[in-house]
Order: C-alpha cells, then sequence, then structure tokens
C-alpha cells in the first residue's frame, strides 16, 4: 500500500486563469475552440474602441461600445460583460436593466435611431477622439528607444490603437510637431468626422464642444435614467 506521502492531487480537468498560458491554449486546442479566431476579433474589437473612445480603460459605455463595433459587438469582452451584468439585474428587476437589454438585442436586430441622434452621437466620437489624439501625441513626445519600443510606450501609457500610435510618431518627427491639436483636429475631419469650421482650429473644437454638451444636457433633462437607443454608423478610418 503506498503511504500517504505518495498520494497526489489530480491534475484539474480545466485550466484557471492562475494556469500557464501554454495549458490554457493547449486545452482549447483539445476543446476545438477556435482560440485563434476569438483572440484576433477581440483584438480587432479593442483597437476599434480605443480608436474612438477617449479613456476605454477607465469607462465604455455600453451605447457607444455597440455603435462603435456594430454587428460585432459581442465580440467584445467589454460588450459581453457589460450585458452579462444587465442579464443579473433583469433577473432581481433592477431598474433599466430589461431596458439595457432590450437596446442590446434592437442594436444585433439592426434597428437605426434617428438622423438627429446619430449626428450629435457622431459629434461626440470626434470630440472624444480629437481629445484622444492630443493625448496619443503627447505620449509620443515621451518615448524613447527603438521604433518597437516607443510603439509600445505609446499604446500603453495613451491607452490608444498601433495605427494611432504610428500616427502620433510620424506627426512628432515632422516640422509640424507643435501643431497638436490643429494635427488631430485635421485628421479626424479626414476620417469622416463633422467638426464645425471657425476662425481658429481651437474656436472649432469648443464649438463642436458646444454640440456635444447641449445634446448631454438635454437627454439629462428629459430621460435622466435612460440609455439611448444607438445604431448609428461610425465610419472606421483607414485600416
Amino acid at each position: 500500500m503506498t503511504g500517504s506521502a505518495s498520494i497526489r492531487a489530480p491534475e484539474p480537468l480545466v485550466p484557471t486563469e492562475g494556469s500557464r498560458t501554454e495549458e490554457i491554449l493547449a486545452c482549447a486546442e483539445t476543446l476545438g475552440i477556435p482560440w485563434r479566431r476569438v483572440l484576433l476579433e477581440e483584438i480587432e474589437a479593442e483597437q476599434k474602441l480605443r480608436r474612438y473612445l477617449a479613456d476605454v480603460s477607465a469607462e465604455c459605455p455600453l451605447d457607444s461600445a455597440l455603435t462603435i463595433l456594430s454587428h460585432a459587438a459581442q465580440r467584445s469582452w467589454r460588450v459581453r460583460d457589460q450585458v452579462e451584468i444587465l442579464a443579473g439585474q433583469a433577473r432581481a428587476s433592477a431598474r433599466g436593466a430589461r431596458r439595457g437589454l432590450r437596446m442590446f438585442l434592437r442594436h444585433l436586430a439592426g434597428e437605426s435611431e434617428p438622423a438627429s441622434a446619430a449626428f450629435v452621437r457622431q459629434c461626440g466620437f470626434a470630440y472624444q477622439r480629437i481629445l484622444l489624439l492630443q493625448r496619443v501625441r503627447r505620449a509620443a513626445a515621451r518615448s524613447r528607444g527603438s521604433l518597437p519600443e516607443r510603439l509600445a510606450f505609446v499604446c500603453s501609457t495613451a491607452r490608444c490603437a498601433f495605427e494611432d500610435a504610428e500616427w502620433a510618431l510620424r506627426e512628432e518627427s515632422s516640422a509640424r510637431r507643435g501643431e497638436r491639436m490643429q494635427a488631430a483636429i485635421k485628421k479626424v475631419r479626414e476620417e469622416g468626422f463633422f467638426v464645425p469650421r471657425a476662425q481658429t482650429e481651437a474656436r472649432s473644437l469648443a464649438e463642436l464642444r458646444k454640440i456635444v454638451m447641449a445634446s448631454t444636457m438635454s437627454r439629462a433633462r428629459v430621460r435622466p435614467n435612460s440609455v439611448t437607443l444607438v445604431q448609428a454608423r461610425v465610419h472606421s478610418g483607414p485600416s
């Protein structure tokens, strides 16, 4: 009879978050999970969110994520986590949870919002994108080392997409390096967003902010606890 000292605990049937990466991937391969496709779709979704939200790590509103990712919204872990929370809240009859789930389902069904609401939402994304690009430029100015090291620094510091980090590094090496706000507004216009024309780009940004803030205040007065139905088209920009 074998002594108790030689008895080993059985290996877990499935890996945990504490398991090594190769163990997790090996289990996924064994189960036939298409982990390469899943991860690539997650990366694509995260890149899109980082392109349009000023700080996706701090806040990723569900309605904004649905607008940005369109029919592929469910491929983002940020969306899935929020839908899971809403489902749990709906079971407990929490206020607004069922409305949030209905919004998600209507979005997947392809229902659209009024043109006026779509325009205001586009203005909101334009404003957030300008702020994001300025932050990316500031991070690029502080970056040091080789190109891969600088790209990694900018992406992690500014919480942006790789293509925005590349743009910022190119701009920082150009003769226009001091015109960060102007360059950001120019890029956002080129991506298809509406930014008002004014005597200066600073004034243009201020006018855009007025549109965004006026809409936010109006929605707060009319429906203070509502979740807005969204399905606005977001221009994906150059790949």
